[in-house]
């Protein structure tokens, strides 16, 4: 009986959690994470390959990773949502576990596109706020797995980079 109210407690919690983050974007006293992203492809050589957004002393925070295959380098940067305020930066060297990041880089390069475009291509048809995205290439496929926050709750969505068009998600039981 324990062991089930403290799953119940814990999935309420999380639920509530999601349902408080929702109702802080849909108030949107916020940059769009796409606005930032796009700064970043401006300012910096390569390619983002992963977004994220989370709470860090009741801010919220967007964090990206950006390869660039060139330099054999990762960069890693922190901005505020509230403002796009550059936080923080760190540079390092790509490595073995980035490397189907890498793939996915050169696959974006070689189409002329960018992270920020695939996500406006992705969820063009989506009414919910992107909360988590990443590049990744598996099975010979490069795609973008992105995750949305709606009114209903979370739900994730997968883009092929190749044929730019939404793929199936695959259930695994």
């Amino acid at each position: 009986m324990r062991l089930w109210l403290l799953g119940l407690i814990l999935v309420s919690g999380v639920a509530s959690a999601a349902q408080s983050l929702y109702s802080m974007l849909a108030g949107g006293d916020y940059r769009p994470p796409l606005s930032v992203m796009q700064q970043v492809e401006k300012d910096f050589q390569g390619v983002i390959t992963e977004f994220e957004m989370e709470m860090q002393e009741g801010e919220l925070v967007y964090k990206l990773e950006l390869i660039n295959p060139l330099a054999n380098a990762i960069t890693r940067f922190e901005y505020r949502a509230r403002d796009g305020k550059l936080l923080k930066q760190k540079a390092a060297k790509v490595t073995a576990d980035e490397l189907s990041e890498v793939e996915a880089t050169r696959l974006i390069t070689a189409k002329h596109q960018t992270f920020s475009g695939l996500i406006a291509m992705a969820t063009k048809d989506h009414n919910g706020f992107l909360t988590d995205a990443k590049l990744d290439h598996d099975l010979g496929i490069s795609y973008l797995e992105l995750k949305l926050l709606d009114d209903t709750g979370k739900y994730k969505l997968a883009f092929d980079v190749e044929n730019l068009r939404q793929l199936p998600l695959l259930k695994w039981d």
